[in-house]
């Protein structure tokens, strides 16, 4: 219930501190206003200290169950992830890893000395085992 209401926490907190330390000028003269409560003002601090506390435990546990989430999700990914990679056949794998690690068309052509055509076909043939559309997202999604 009281996440659900969480953003509410803060707000309660705030106007108890208020009232505890609300603040009246008369005659040259600045009190308390609950000047003879003292008891009262001590327990609206205390009460909205609690509240305080309350909503920062709330957000500590929501992240980390998104954190959870998130890890979880990553680690389902990357076992997606190495499964395709394992549809590569060598060669393919060596271009895979020279397009990660930012090499030019020209640049892995002329370290595997191969021709254009069969980069092209290399990389098509990546594009297809991953379920990618280009080098881009090949970058973005697949680094390993």
């Amino acid at each position: 219930m009281l996440s659900k209401n969480q953003k509410y926490l803060l707000g309660i907190a705030l106007v108890l501190s208020s009232i505890a330390i609300s603040i009246r000028g008369s005659d040259g003269k600045i009190r308390l206003v609950l000047h003879n409560y003292p008891g009262l003002i001590f327990l609206l601090v205390v009460v909205s200290s609690f509240l305080v506390a309350i909503y920062f435990q709330i957000n500590s546990r929501r992240i980390s169950s998104l954190s959870s989430q998130i890890r979880e999700q990553s680690k389902i990914k990357s076992e997606g992830i190495d499964v395709l990679l394992n549809e590569l056949s060598d060669r393919q794998m060596e271009v895979y890893d020279l397009i990660i690690s930012g090499k030019t068309n020209k640049e892995i052509m002329t370290e595997l000395f191969i021709e254009q055509s069969t980069l092209k076909s290399h990389i098509n043939q990546i594009y297809k085992k991953l379920n990618i559309k280009n080098r881009r997202e090949l970058k973005a999604n697949l680094k390993h």
